[in-house]
């Protein structure tokens, strides 16, 4: 058995490959994944991990209950969606399955990343500045990569921009017909469930923080440094200066 071609019982899953950099709302966009499809999971070192559960004490498990049912008649069809093809929040390349790829506006992303690494991993930053030249290279070679496999293959490639995921549930009726299912929960009733707030737990977090937008224009501190990272324009990635 090979994640190539691996079987859930007598049937070969479906597979995808999946690039996203980190604190694009890849959860928000897997919360989703668990009303659309059967999932599957090849063995490895990402699920069930210390880290994986203590994030799961986060969600509501209200929300995910729902979100495993299933309405009458719809078919099983076991779906392995690789989200690692190239390691954790790897290069996006070209291979042999169709690919999946998140994308977020990189202002919200890079603050979300910062404040995440510092307020729950305890990352030390002693210049800021430096860290955020850093992780906006960093992103913009990841996406300048995955635009460019998505504009090689384009039938067999996927791109999602977290912010159209987050405002209509056609998003994931384009996602569903790109993998070739049925989905097992209506994209409308997947989408009113995974609304943020109502997918997660009351109270603070740390992981699933807010999945706002716009909370990094209000953030003075945060403004001035961006000001000297001066990071450029974004718009050939489909994100123009604000």
């Amino acid at each position: 058995m090979s994640p190539e071609s691996y079987h859930f019982g007598t049937r070969l899953a479906l597979r995808c490959d999946y690039y996203a950099f980190p604190r694009t709302g890849s959860h928000y966009l897997w919360a989703c994944l668990t009303g659309l499809l059967d999932l599957v999971f090849y063995p490895n070192d990402f699920v069930g991990n210390p880290e994986a559960r203590q994030r799961a004490d986060e969600l509501n498990p209200h929300a995910f209950y729902a979100l495993r049912l299933r309405e009458d008649g719809v078919p099983y069809q076991p779906v392995y969606i690789n989200a690692a093809p190239q390691g954790v929040h790897g290069v996006p390349t070209a291979g042999e399955w169709p690919a999946i790829i998140l994308i977020r506006d990189p202002h919200p992303t890079i603050y979300s990343w910062y404040h995440t690494a510092t307020e729950r991993w305890g990352a030390k930053v002693p210049d800021r500045i430096a860290w955020m030249h850093d992780a906006y290279r960093q992103y913009t070679e990841f996406y300048d990569r995955a635009l460019a496999l998505a504009a090689e293959q384009p039938a067999r490639s996927l791109l999602i921009r977290f912010e159209e995921l987050k405002a209509d549930p056609a998003v994931l009726r384009r996602l569903v017909e790109f993998i070739g299912v049925q989905p097992k929960l209506s994209p409308e009733f997947v989408h009113w469930w995974t609304d943020f707030e109502r997918m997660t737990q009351p109270g603070p977090r740390t992981f699933y923080r807010a999945g706002n937008n716009e909370k990094w224009r209000t953030d003075a501190a945060w403004q001035a440094d961006l000001r000297q990272v001066s990071p450029g324009d974004f718009a050939r990635l489909g994100y123009p200066a604000p």
